[in-house]
């Protein structure tokens, strides 16, 4: 029976010693990424009564982190230059040290300010451990490797939304959550000294210009790329940001009750990892995103117009399917689409305008939540998923490139 569901959602080819000593340093690093960047979320319902602000208020707030994200380009440009491993250990610490000292805010500003370098850390450490498996793994088995790093990262978030309950012990739990991110600092010494430079990443002394992938030879497929990803964020921003706070202030369900719908829904979206990994290193990246990004909006939108635990769970379950899909294999084709010289700029980049993206989400919320209501708010922005399926079908179809 086991050898059977290995073969049906395990990877295409068999790995060799050092792909699986890779993926295990990466699924490690991502445990702990996970954990650290989803904490702003998971606490979202406690932090905006410690401060005393509203849902508007904090869509905002969430919109200006995120911020972080933007200026996370710079650790693209020292990656096509100086090497992928350097940046990546940098990103780590950032990430983690943010993460933990945001258990120190005081006020609402200086939270901000470190969820800015938190998201900064988490944006540059996802882009360079997708880069570093991507650059390393054979075509076949390249889209699974890195479905495998992001069930890693949700893993840490679900760790995160366990351990929820200690928010609840007094007015400042939320902080030991947050405080328990440098948990994850000795392993840094670990990556420091296992971790390898890509074995495609090549010194150049004329690096092309950070701004090339905007208007130099790949800029066409660069631009539709980037449309894509601004309209995916703008949806799943505020699908992912306010899910728990919905059903904890809007819906009233007890904060154990609603990590317990969120746990279950997204063990069960989780499988979208493997077969959503098996399916692009089978049948192409785009028909992967596209199946992912029909089952994620049907399941976001569900999310907030039922109010049933059990079609909740449903919709939470259908939800997560589809982004455990749809990240790793968009991330994928991103890495694919460009080559070695401008790879992790171009990535970046796209992640960079992914972050305009659920900025503008976020900031449609902040007017539109208060006046048509939440659930409302989520429909109007789906509009934006059915124009990154048809932006996807123009993007040229990646499977079987090879890192060059």
């Amino acid at each position: 029976m086991l050898s059977r569901l290995i073969r049906l959602f395990g990877p295409g080819t068999r790995y060799r010693r050092q792909d699986r000593r890779l993926l295990a340093l990466m699924y490690l690093a991502g445990l702990f990424q996970g954990y650290a960047q989803t904490q702003a979320v998971n606490t979202l319902p406690f932090v905006r009564i410690a401060f005393d602000l509203s849902g508007s208020d904090m869509s905002r707030l969430f919109a200006i982190a995120r911020i972080g994200a933007l200026i996370a380009v710079v650790y693209a440009v020292f990656g096509d230059r100086w090497g992928r491993r350097g940046p990546f250990l940098v990103a780590y610490l950032m990430l983690l040290l943010a993460t933990g000292a945001t258990a120190l805010a005081i006020s609402p500003t200086l939270y901000t300010l470190l969820q800015v370098l938190a998201r900064m850390g988490a944006a540059a450490m996802a882009m360079l451990a997708t880069v570093l498996i991507a650059e390393q793994m054979r075509w076949n088995n390249r889209a699974w490797a890195i479905s495998f790093y992001s069930t890693a990262v949700a893993l840490g978030s679900g760790a995160g939304l366990l351990a929820l309950p200690v928010a609840q012990l007094n007015e400042d739990g939320w902080r030991l959550l947050f405080g328990a991110s440098i948990v994850g600092l000795p392993f840094y010494l670990l990556l420091r000294f296992q971790v390898r430079e890509s074995s495609v990443f090549r010194f150049h002394e004329r690096p092309a210009s950070f701004l090339y992938p905007l208007y130099g030879r790949y800029a066409g497929r660069f631009w539709l790329a980037a449309l894509y990803g601004l309209s995916v964020s703008a949806f799943s921003a505020v699908a992912v940001t306010f899910a728990f706070d919905h059903m904890v202030n809007g819906l009233g369900f007890s904060t154990p009750e609603a990590a317990r719908i969120m746990l279950i829904g997204g063990t069960v979206g989780g499988l979208g990892f493997f077969v959503g990994g098996r399916l692009a290193d089978s049948l192409g990246r785009k028909p992967a995103i596209i199946l992912a990004l029909l089952t994620g909006m049907a399941g976001g939108i569900a999310f907030y117009w039922w109010s049933s635990p059990d079609l909740l769970l449903g919709a939470a379950a259908l939800s997560a399917f589809g982004s455990s899909i749809a990240h790793p294999v968009s991330s994928t084709q991103r890495t694919e689409l460009f080559p070695t010289t401008i790879r992790t700029t171009a990535s970046q980049w796209l992640h960079s305008v992914a972050v305009l993206g659920s900025i503008l989400g976020l900031y449609i919320a902040g007017f539109t939540i208060d006046l048509l209501g939440l659930p409302t708010t989520v429909s109007i922005l789906g509009s934006g998923v059915l124009l990154a399926i048809l932006v996807q079908t123009f993007i040229p179809e990646t499977l079987g490139s090879q890192m060059k």
